[in-house]
């Protein structure tokens, strides 16, 4: 159990963003407890109209359990619409009700061993709870208001002690509860998040793939404000020549490599990269003009030390690549700035490749024509 405790969020620093998700995965489950909850007080509370004799005890415990009914239903259906995710405000309202019944239970009859079952249902009931600091505010208000009241009553030693073990037991069911609960939401988040790594990230090159690096350089742009945002295409020379000479698996290792060149580039600038699909890549951020010219020749000068071989090539005899790119300092428009960087790139192959090119908003330069299709 003391392993379990120790994986679960009982004993670990803080998360908030997971927090959130164990908190939206426990939503439908919290629902579902609230209405058979909700139910249960409304069964009750009838039973007390029917069963007790003594008209006030009758009328006040009858009241506050059809009351608690209704409360909770209500909180079911208008909670989550108002606080998202409405989880911990719904597992609040129940425990609060359940206890407030219980203790009003006991004040007005003083039975106690109906009423330290009740209790002991509450403290087990605050295993469902996400919260930790919660989970423990809900068993030591339970176990402070029960011993007081058991105080109070003048109980004999058995019976006192007696309620007292049932009372510990159902702590440690509360935490063995929390503690599989937690952890289940944990795996569920794992899996998560490895399915988005593998949706969004070409697991060759480790860079984004295009409906991610999309979304990821599109959110940047909405943030850059005033700031110039650029746009770099960059495409590997002759790759295909790459391919047929020295087979795929050289291919594939090249892309890798190229991959961990640009994440590396970009890391400091705090770039988002992503592969096109091929051997096109693009990196998009925040950057001046002259900064993003001086990545691109970077990136062209790193790759040809990395002295990839490509005997096939006819720009060098290692592997080199052509990178356009475009800034805008203001008017930021994304699709222009991608047709920019695509434009400029085109110009860098068609002028011998192994270079860069900067888009100036300028025509193809003379006799250049764009061609139906340009070799890889």
């Amino acid at each position: 159990m003391l392993e379990k405790l120790k994986k679960s969020d009982l004993l670990q620093p803080y998360s908030k963003d997971k927090y959130q998700q164990q908190q939206e995965l426990a939503l439908p489950q919290s629902l579902r407890l609230a209405y058979v909850v909700s139910a249960v007080y409304l069964i009750l509370g009838i039973s007390h109209l029917l069963v007790i004799d003594e008209p006030t005890q009758r009328w006040v415990l009858a009241s506050m359990a059809l009351a608690s009914s209704l409360l909770i239903y209500v909180s079911t259906r208008y909670l989550p619409k108002i606080i998202n995710p409405a989880t911990t405000a719904m597992h609040l309202v129940v425990v609060a009700l359940m206890l407030a019944n219980s203790l009003t239970h006991m004040a007005l009859t003083e039975d106690i061993i109906q009423s330290s079952t009740l209790m002991l249902v509450v403290v087990a009931t605050g295993g469902f709870m996400i919260e930790r600091t919660l989970l423990l505010l809900a068993l030591l208000v339970a176990a402070a208001g029960w011993s007081t009241l058991v105080v109070q009553m003048e109980q004999d030693t058995n019976t006192v002690v007696h309620f007292a073990f049932g009372l510990g037991m159902s702590s440690i069911v509360a935490l063995i509860l929390f503690s599989h609960r937690v952890g289940v939401f944990n795996q569920l988040i794992n899996q998560r998040r490895q399915l988005k790594h593998i949706a969004e990230v070409d697991q060759l090159s480790l860079c984004l793939r295009r409906h991610a690096f999309d979304e990821k350089a599109e959110a940047l742009l909405a943030q850059s404000g005033q700031r110039a945002f650029s746009v770099l295409y960059c495409d590997l020379d002759y790759f295909k020549l790459l391919n047929d000479s020295m087979g795929h698996a050289m291919g594939d290792q090249a892309l890798r490599r190229f991959g961990e060149l640009l994440n590396t580039l970009a890391k400091p600038h705090q770039l988002v990269v992503g592969r096109m699909g091929g051997e096109e890549f693009v990196l998009a951020g925040c950057m001046s003009e002259e900064q993003a010219s001086n990545l691109a020749q970077q990136i062209v000068q790193h790759l040809e030390d990395l002295h990839i071989a490509h005997p096939e090539s006819l720009s060098s005899m290692y592997l080199t690549c052509s990178v356009g790119v475009a800034s805008s300092a203001i008017d930021h428009d994304f699709s222009s700035l991608c047709k920019y960087a695509d434009k400029a790139l085109y110009i860098a192959k068609r002028s011998g490749r192994n270079q860069y090119q900067l888009h100036n908003h300028y025509q193809l330069p003379e006799g250049m024509k764009m061609p139906a299709d340009v070799q890889a």
